[in-house]
């Protein structure tokens, strides 16, 4: 679905600007969530220790890498890649210190950089043993879409974990999504690319959730939660057991 002739759209989600709001919106929360699945991978036998990550659509902010070095999770390196233009070093001073944390070379940012185009990872000099690119797809038209899965594969080996974020279509999609693609369509074009480990739903409706909820258990639990969070909070915490019914998807992969 290509959007008013865009090929890429530059939209840039600013969680630092949602909370000088004093409101988030399930999306936030949902990427908040995102990030935080993937520190909670890199804990698992302190992985983050010696992991080489690759961070595609990393963002202004760059929340991932910022995520892991408040928690004190400082990978070996991050290369975080971004199509927007970078922000003045005024704004995010924490990027100095991640630099000096990681020793210079380990830590990198690049900016105006089309993930889509051929080769485009070639001469990153290192196979990442992570590799995420969340909220990136739905930007970009469909060829894109293809180049950077391809891109992913052509760094990627046996041992790299792979983490893919997008929307689902369910017939409407935001005015900024030049690209979203249906549950089904992306569920069969991970399986073409690669080993599907897992996936999860990140936010949801409560209407399409809501006749899932089924049994004694769940039903009690989902209405004593109702009685407190609101809707933005309820989206994202039924939806990782709904990921088919969805409006958004988390697809842990692995190559073939």
């Amino acid at each position: 679905m290509q959007d008013r002739g865009r090929v890429i759209d530059k939209t840039h989600l600013s969680c630092e600007q949602a909370e000088e709001r004093g409101f988030l919106h399930r999306d936030y929360i949902a990427h908040c969530l995102r990030w935080s699945h993937v520190v909670k991978h890199l804990g698992v036998k302190n992985k983050y220790k010696t992991a080489q990550i690759l961070d595609i659509g990393c963002g202004k902010e760059t929340p991932l890498i910022k995520t892991l070095y408040t928690m004190r999770m400082t990978p070996e390196v991050y290369i975080g890649i971004d199509y927007n233009n970078p922000p003045r070093p005024s704004e995010h001073p924490i990027h100095k210190k991640i630099y000096d944390k990681m020793g210079g070379g380990n830590f990198d940012l690049i900016w105006n950089w089309d993930a889509s185009t051929k080769n485009s990872f070639k001469n990153l000099g290192f196979t990442p043993s992570l590799i995420t690119c969340f909220e990136v797809l739905e930007h970009v038209i469909p060829e894109k879409v293809l180049g950077i899965i391809k891109n992913i594969k052509s760094v990627s080996d046996g041992d790299t974990d792979i983490f893919i974020s997008t929307p689902c279509f369910n017939g409407k999609a935001a005015a900024n999504h030049i690209n979203e693609m249906t549950y089904d369509f992306m569920k069969d074009l991970m399986q073409e690319y690669f080993i599907v480990e897992d996936h999860w739903g990140t936010f949801a409706s409560q209407k399409d959730i809501e006749p899932m909820i089924t049994g004694d258990d769940l039903q009690h639990a989902y209405e004593e939660l109702k009685s407190y969070y609101d809707s933005n909070f309820l989206s994202v915490i039924f939806a990782p057991l709904f990921p088919s019914k969805s409006r958004n998807c988390i697809w842990h992969l692995k190559m073939i």
